[in-house]
């Protein structure tokens, strides 16, 4: 076990420090180490998920207990809708979502499916048609609120673009990976109108209790929608509540 990880054991799970609150700790109970010793302990803590950086100058203490990875519950139409786009699109990036998935975090469960299917920017079209063509019914093409709420059905699917560096799903590369999930419900609008939004914190919370989340990957990704500051204060709570 390395040296520091006695002092980080000591202190308060699920409680944000500064980097300089740490060095503190460290210092206080190895006062014969160097500043630099300090410095690395830190970066080991960080490499090993002891501690996450969730903003400037900001350290959140995991609660140590060991997670499973997220892996999602698809549907059977997703499965198939999977399969038929990587037959026909072998080299290009998709994810997919779709709105039943929360259900595990819901109080008030969602009964009639939406598929959302993000496909990488200029190839979404082409994948649109694709399914048109083969006979999928009630697919629709990057609609507005209005369109989407018009011509929604059971089971629909919506084709979007993939946002640019997405996080993907380290064994099933076209599986939605919990980060991204957490991110994208919040953020998207068309999602947000599956579940509601009263929930959110609650599906969070659940979410970092019953899953390993690199809070690292999450926050880089809302950053990439300009939604860090929000997504930091779920983070914070999240934090509390592990």
């Amino acid at each position: 076990m390395p040296w520091y990880d006695g002092t980080v054991q000591a202190l308060e799970a699920g409680k944000v420090f500064k980097r300089s609150d740490l060095i503190a700790a460290l210092r206080r109970d190895h006062p014969d180490l160097s500043s630099n010793s300090f410095q690395w302990a830190i970066g080991g803590l960080l490499n090993s998920g002891a501690i996450s950086r969730i903003g400037r100058d900001a350290y959140l203490l995991s609660a140590g207990a060991v997670q499973q990875p997220y892996s999602p519950d698809y549907s059977e139409q997703a499965f198939r809708l999977i399969d038929r786009i990587s037959a026909k699109f072998p080299h290009i990036r998709f994810t997919v979502f779709e709105s039943t998935l929360l259900n595990e975090f819901l109080n008030h469960l969602i009964a009639q499916n939406t598929i959302f299917l993000q496909v990488e920017k200029d190839a979404a079209i082409f994948v649109f048609r694709f399914l048109q063509g083969d006979g999928m019914q009630n697919v629709q093409f990057k609609p507005s609120q209005k369109e989407f709420s018009l011509y929604w059905d059971k089971n629909s699917v919506v084709v979007s673009d993939l946002i640019s560096e997405s996080p993907t799903a380290e064994k099933a590369a076209h599986s939605i990976c919990l980060e991204k999930m957490l991110v994208d419900i919040y953020c998207d609008k068309l999602i947000r109108t599956t579940y509601s939004k009263a929930e959110y914190e609650s599906v969070f919370i659940q979410a970092f209790q019953r899953y390993s989340v690199d809070r690292t990957k999450l926050l880089r990704y809302a950053r990439r929608r300009n939604k860090q500051a929000e997504i930091t204060e779920y983070l914070l709570s999240a934090g509390k509540r592990e």
